[in-house]
């Protein structure tokens, strides 16, 4: 199936360099700022409860990827398992869905870099724009595009860094809720995890649970490691795990400090507001100190730009190598082995889509265009690497 002669280079990515990747692509800081708000609003105090459920319900597909990653661990993963499975051509379309899917999701962190940016911009007292927003997105998206481009360690590296950086104000910010909160009769309890304490019940419950599964997507970009992970059949798997259990009992634990972090009054009406609940519970807490949650909003953004790019790209180069997409996608540079022509396609292509729609539009619509259309095509990712391995666990 494969030309050997074109091959990333192999066994230089460990456990935790693959796990950092899924984790990163997760995102603790993202889902904390952008998901946290919509499910209190749907669930109230029930919503650490909604993260649990998420959680349990993505474990199924973790399961299909890491069986697949274990006995056809390929760059291409959800493309090149579809072509075992099916066919070919189902094979080639699932790989331009997959590529989509994270394609759309690169997209989204140039326009998340220049939204932060202006609110870096605004604590400082600066005027904003449409054109701070550019340079924002312009700028933020060098430092991944040189991370990527010299090779997958430089990579992982980086993403870590970003990673530990996003874990360390948000889980300061969650801490201090814990231990500080004004207001002694709302403070820590395990009625969030009770289904009595959902403020619509039941149909509170599922609504809140479309915002949290959309905070378990992107797990899956550890499968495109395949290639260039030690020992892949083995760690993939491993990696997969650990990057959702370690995200999981971050977040659940983040949302729980959170909705203690001031009256459920308060608390629904920054939620059904306009703006991030975190911002404003950060300024409750920290003052203006609260600069950090958009200073970690870029971190966050810089973070997933690395691992989107890099699951983009093999995703392209797998096809390529294949002949199930133009062959110059396959082009590797000669001194870092990666696939440089398709990361020269995603960072110009993305950053382009990123100013295109902010500018017909505006940035934020921007963020949730993409962001609606990143879901779509993860769903469909989805669906083909669980029918791909109930077929081919079929056959043995």
């Amino acid at each position: 199936m494969q030309n050997n002669t074109l091959s990333l280079k192999t066994g230089v990515v460990g456990l935790l360099g693959a796990a950092t990747m899924g984790t990163v692509m997760l995102s603790p800081a993202m889902t904390l700022y952008g998901n946290f708000g919509p499910t209190y609003s749907a669930a109230g105090k029930a919503a650490p409860l909604v993260f649990i459920l998420a959680l349990l319900a993505t474990i199924p597909t973790a399961i299909s990827y890491a069986l697949m990653a274990r006995d056809y661990p390929e760059s291409g993963s959800a493309q090149a398992w579809t072509t075992r499975a099916v066919s070919k051509n189902a094979g080639q379309w699932t790989g331009w869905m997959v590529f989509l899917y994270y394609f759309t999701a690169f997209v989204m962190q140039p326009v998340t870099l220049g939204l932060f940016f202006n609110d870096v911009l605004t604590a400082l007292h600066i005027p904003t724009g449409f054109w701070t927003y550019l340079i924002g997105a312009v700028g933020c998206s060098i430092l991944p595009a040189r991370l990527v481009f010299k090779g997958i360690n430089p990579s992982t590296n980086g993403a870590l860094m970003f990673l530990l950086v996003e874990a360390a104000v948000v889980g300061a910010l969650c801490l201090m809720v814990s231990i500080f909160n004004p207001t002694p009769s709302e403070s820590l309890s395990l009625s969030g995890f009770m289904f009595s304490s959902a403020s619509e019940g039941t149909h509170g419950i599922f609504k809140g649970m479309v915002f949290a599964m959309l905070s378990f997507t992107g797990f899956d970009v550890i499968s495109t490691l395949s290639e260039e992970t030690h020992m892949p059949k083995r760690l993939i798997p491993q990696a997969t795990f650990l990057s959702i259990i370690m995200f999981g009992l971050f977040v659940i634990t983040g949302v729980w400090a959170l909705t203690y972090a001031t009256s459920p009054e308060n608390l629904r009406a920054l939620a059904n507001s306009s703006g991030m609940p975190i911002t404003e519970i950060a300024r409750m807490y920290w003052g203006k100190g609260s600069i950090l949650i958009a200073i970690t909003g870029l971190s966050a953004g810089l973070g997933i730009a690395i691992a989107t790019s890099v699951g983009a790209s093999r995703v392209l180069f797998s096809m390529g190598r294949n002949g199930q997409a133009p062959k110059f996608l396959a082009k590797l540079n000669p001194a870092t082995q990666v696939p440089s022509s398709a990361l020269a396609l995603i960072f110009a292509a993305g950053l382009g889509g990123a100013i295109l729609v902010g500018g017909m539009t505006s940035p934020y619509m921007a963020y949730v265009w993409w962001g609606t259309t990143t879901l779509f095509f993860a769903m469909i990712t989805y669906i083909a690497v669980n029918t791909s391995n109930l077929i081919l666990n079929r056959r043995k």
